[in-house]
């Protein structure tokens, strides 16, 4: 992904997620599409009508495909919304697609609280298991990368050199806030998108292969040392933050926010594969299981830039910070790319496995 493209698909996908509405939630009827005379039909209707009979919670209509044109009609309205292509028996549930006899069945027999939003994948496949402590793993190790620490310690530098403890501690938590609100505009915009547009497969299989190919570029680079081709802000970017902390003596908070969202603009393409992976496996899960995972994934992305704004604060050098920087960055390249493969792996083995 060139640095360039950042901008504009980051943009555009922010502004389509104003736009899109939630994922369904438990309160709209599930749909069980069938058509009399269909064995297969008629082995799984029991079990929904069983499931109707002890989770009164969660409507399920009943769609007779063998009713007209107007049933057929909904049923292709409905594929379309899950962005699959199912035989029946299906049962829709909210963005949700589960066909065949033996995973409808267990996909009732795995709600247990049908008023909480199915994370089930299209299929009846189970949700990944994204853990908080993988997802804080990942945002740790995302944290850790060459780009915000670069800037940062540009910014540091300026700001001991001419300005207090109290000025240090406000700009870089500023400029810290700014990197955050950004990336976790992109994941949410993100996800809501593909979550609205029913494309989370599709996603899915992108997002995998995409993180996967990044991941082995970036160790590539980190293992034969190719600083040529290592990820990095693109020099536009680094002139426009020059410019910048040239001016930071004067500049108030809000200057320094703006400047962390413009850094965490272009620095998704040195890491961003960490966080597609994340996106990946995130995809098609409800907001109420996704969303949560995105915030706690970007305060562990921060919080690194955070360590760094106090302890300078406090007495350590940003020319240590930049040399701690310059000394691992092989280190933190293979690391990132090793998650990144990870990550790529998961999501293809979940989707496609």
């Amino acid at each position: 992904m060139r640095p360039t493209l950042a901008l504009p698909l980051l943009s555009l996908l922010l502004l389509m997620a104003l736009t899109a509405p939630l994922a369904a939630g438990a309160d709209e009827p599930w749909v069980f599409a069938y058509r009399p005379g269909c064995g297969s039909c008629e082995r799984a209707l029991p079990a929904v009508e069983a499931f109707r009979e002890a989770h009164p919670e969660q409507p399920v209509e009943l769609l007779d495909l063998s009713s007209g044109p107007d049933a057929v009609e909904r049923f292709g309205v409905l594929s379309n919304r899950t962005g699959t292509r199912p035989s029946i028996p299906v049962l829709f549930a909210g963005d949700q697609a589960v066909w065949g006899v033996e995973k409808i069945g267990a996909f009732l027999n795995r709600t247990t609280a049908a008023s909480t939003p199915p994370t089930t994948r299209e299929g009846g496949g189970p949700a990944p298991p994204l853990t908080p402590l993988v997802v804080a793993s990942a945002g740790l190790v995302d944290g850790i990368n060459p780009c915000a620490f670069a800037v940062l310690a540009l910014l540091l530098g300026t700001l001991v050199a001419s300005g207090t403890r109290r000025r240090v501690l406000v700009l870089g938590a500023a400029y810290t806030a700014g990197v955050f609100t950004i990336y976790l505009a992109a994941g949410l915009g993100i996800v809501t998108v593909v979550g609205a547009a029913g494309i989370a497969p599709s996603f899915r299989v992108a997002a995998g292969a995409v993180a996967l190919l990044l991941g082995l570029a970036v160790l590539a680079v980190s293992v034969l040392d190719l600083r040529g081709l290592a990820p990095a802000i693109p020099e536009a970017g680094r002139r426009s933050a020059a410019r910048w902390i040239d001016a930071s003596r004067t500049a108030g908070p809000l200057a320094a926010l703006a400047l962390g969202a413009g850094v965490g603009l272009v620095e998704l393409p040195c890491t961003g594969g960490v966080y597609l992976g994340v996106l990946g496996l995130l995809a098609g899960a409800s907001p109420t299981s996704s969303y949560p995972l995105l915030v706690l994934y970007n305060l562990c992305f921060v919080f690194p830039l955070v360590l760094i704004v106090g302890a300078v604060a406090f007495g350590l050098s940003p020319s240590a910070v930049d040399r701690w920087r310059a000394e691992r960055r092989r280190l933190v390249l293979a690391a990132s790319g090793a998650v990144m493969v990870v990550l790529g792996l998961a999501v293809l083995a979940l989707e496609l496995g």
